[in-house]
């Protein structure tokens, strides 16, 4: 005795529901005689209707299964999302889908689709039930020039005659070419300016300058929102880049100034490439002695807000902020005393006072930061109750 056949739903989905817009039809619209009318309905109100044509299509497929299968084991459904096209349309399709599945127990899907929207209503439908095959429905046109431009009239018709696509490519141009023509007329602005500033405007929204900019002052707007100890991290974050990017530079002018003070004829880089390598320990001292001092500033004063902002909002890494601010202290000592050395380009070993100093403060720091973890180290269990982690 042969297997029964599994029963088979034959699936028709309009997501921007042209069905429900051109004829009033609700769906989803369930068995062989219902999709005929609706698809009937549907050509005689727009004949260009792809969803037509799929149901049309779906029609087909069902017959071919009813006569192959039987018509108890065969079923044809048509639904249908928003306008809108987006998450509201996908829950109406789930929605619909269930309705349609509690009416057929069906156990496998032939999905017919116009070819646009299978991406979005495909994952729809195999969460619900497997999709068995998908049969596209794409209507032939000749390929002869004037059937050519027959299409693409039809297509530049859609742009008058549905609002969605008036809107944007035919209200908006509108509106510009309104105001350039006003402007012109009372010769408040020259043709070539207000093209100029239609094409800055054009290049900003293209690549989303606008919502970049509007992404930024948003976020800047949230400061004044912010407690008072995060105003201050934000502040300082400020002040930190204007006071590092004002070090660099100054680095830049003190190097210059100390190379035409010293060689007041300098040679072309490009011709005495060596010579200026020759001189690069010298080039290095005085960047470092120009900047080092606004550079440990700017970050001194990062740190110093992140320990108040640690503080209020009783964080445990203020312990290890203390220790970054100490060891920032260091560097700045140990790099302004290695620029002193580039420059004067001091010989020997201890014996020479700036060497010797070098070293001291070297050491001094091991000791300084040694003594920083271990008394952090003790505050941290004293005030270990205050300094909590957030889970």
């Amino acid at each position: 005795m042969a297997e029964t056949p599994k029963k088979l739903l034959v699936l028709v989905v309009d997501r921007d529901n042209d069905i429900g817009r051109k004829t009033g039809m609700k769906t989803p619209i369930i068995g062989f005689e219902e999709n005929l009318k609706a698809a009937q309905a549907l050509l005689l109100s727009d004949p260009e209707e792809a969803d037509a044509n799929a149901m049309f299509g779906a029609l087909r497929v069902y017959r071919e299964l009813a006569e192959t299968y039987g018509e108890d084991h065969v079923e044809v459904a048509t639904l249908a999302g928003e306008e809108s096209e987006g998450i509201e349309a996908d829950m109406k399709i789930m929605n619909e889908l269930n309705e349609v599945l509690k009416k057929f127990k069906a156990d496998g899907c032939i999905f017919i689709s116009d070819g646009v929207t299978d991406q979005f209503v495909t994952p729809l439908i195999t969460s619900k039930i497997p999709v068995v095959s998908i049969k596209r429905i794409v209507v032939r046109h000749s390929e002869s020039v004037e059937q050519t431009w027959l299409v693409l009239g039809r297509y530049f018709k859609l742009l008058f005659t549905e609002p969605r696509y008036s809107k944007i490519f035919l209200g908006i141009p509108g509106i510009i070419m309104a105001i350039v023509g006003i402007l012109y007329m009372i010769n408040v602005a020259s043709i070539p300016l207000m093209l100029s500033a239609i094409g800055i405007y054009f290049i900003l929204r293209g690549f989303n300058v606008d919502q970049r900019i509007g992404g930024a002052i948003k976020n800047f707007m949230q400061v004044f929102r912010m407690p008072a100890y995060a105003q201050l991290r934000t502040f300082a974050a400020f002040t930190t880049f204007i006071l590092f990017i004002t070090g660099l530079y100054m680095g830049y002018i003190t190097t210059i100034g100390a190379v035409y003070a010293k060689y007041p004829n300098p040679p072309d880089p490009l011709t005495y490439t060596w010579w200026w390598l020759d001189k690069m320990p010298f080039l290095i001292g005085s960047f470092i002695s120009g900047s080092i001092d606004l550079a440990a500033i700017a970050l001194l004063i990062t740190i110093l807000a992140n320990i108040v902002y640690y503080l209020f909002s009783r964080n445990p890494r203020i312990w290890g902020a203390i220790r970054g601010g100490v060891l920032l202290l260091w560097i700045w000592a140990l790099l302004k005393r290695a620029g002193v050395i580039l420059i004067t380009g001091a010989t020997g070993g201890l014996e020479d006072p700036q060497v010797f100093l070098l070293a001291i403060i070297a050491i001094l720091g091991m000791v300084t930061l040694t003594v920083t973890l271990i008394v952090t180290r003790m505050l941290r269990r004293m005030y270990s109750k205050y300094f909590r982690r957030k889970t």
